[in-house]
């Protein structure tokens, strides 16, 4: 029975979600929910990786832009961007990506820590909680970026998104 618990802690439950044609994860109990037909209402002089607010069932939830976040550009056209609502730091937040595809079970040993990056990434080290390699039917494997959330925003950061969003 004690094998059985060891063995069920380490599996991670993710959600995988895509990012300028990237395979990104978060961890599941950290998601609420995900709202594909929200809209945003812009807050003036925002930093560019917060594009706005939106109204959830009464509640004002800032929403965090992850492609200005990470400096991968602007979406394509014909991208129809998701916000998946999350917890960070007690506080609820909506991060906007390309798309989202599925839950996975991760073994916790097939996690592999981030390698350093240096300084001139627009995506530091320090957003990534992992990565874990991905098995295609092509043959060739993916690799899945694992984010950190509680990393995302710096105290400051999140107070500033606290303050738009009341």
């Amino acid at each position: 029975m004690v094998a059985a618990e060891a063995s069920s802690q380490a599996i991670q439950q993710v959600l995988c979600f895509a990012l300028a044609g990237e395979a990104y994860a978060l961890p599941i109990l950290k998601v609420r929910e995900i709202q594909a037909q929200a809209t945003i209402t812009r807050i003036p002089k925002a930093p560019p990786y917060m594009p706005g607010v939106i109204n959830l069932r009464g509640a004002i939830v800032p929403i965090l832009e992850l492609r200005h976040r990470f400096a991968l550009g602007e979406a394509p056209e014909d991208t129809r961007p998701v916000i998946i609502i999350v917890e960070v730091q007690g506080r609820t937040l909506g991060i906007r990506v390309d798309s989202v595809s599925d839950v996975l079970d991760l073994d916790s040993a097939a996690i592999r820590p981030a390698p350093e990056l240096g300084t001139q990434s627009g995506m530091g080290r320090e957003f990534i909680a992992g990565l874990a390699t991905l098995p295609q039917d092509t043959g060739a494997d993916a690799m899945l970026i694992l984010l950190d959330l509680d990393q995302l925003l710096s105290d400051s950061e999140l107070s500033a998104l606290e303050s738009a969003g009341a």
